[in-house]
């Protein structure tokens, strides 16, 4: 079964599996003594997935091939944050952050970014 033959996600729940991996990022960061790093990451994966146009998206400013982009975007950021040395990450942000970069990768391939409802 090729890729286009597969279903997709639809956009909302990708916006709300967002959600999930924020928060887990936010109280990720709650628990570390060096909460920085995920509760940065986790507050703009929230930000990401409430700006976008889908259903789940709060204030819907950024259409869905940016959004698609800027997740490209964090998951590197994610990937990058869990093995720099420059800024103190706890053991907890080091398994938690290549782990929801995993999540979001699986999230990101699986979606349907295209518009449907309008047409676009």
């Amino acid at each position: 079964m090729s890729r286009d033959e597969r279903p997709h996600r639809p956009f909302w729940l990708h916006q709300l599996g967002e959600y999930l991996i924020a928060g887990v990022l936010v109280a990720s960061a709650w628990y570390s003594p060096e909460p920085a790093v995920q509760a940065t990451l986790g507050v703009l994966i929230l930000i990401n997935a409430a700006f976008a146009d889908g259903a789940a998206g709060a204030f819907r400013i950024v259409n869905r091939t940016v959004h698609k982009w800027f997740d490209a975007v964090i998951i590197v950021l994610l990937l990058i944050a869990a093995v720099q040395g420059w800024v103190g990450v706890g053991t907890v942000g080091r398994i938690a952050l290549p782990l929801m970069a995993l999540l979001m990768i699986v999230l990101w391939l699986g979606t349907d970014f295209d518009d449907h409802e309008s047409g676009r």
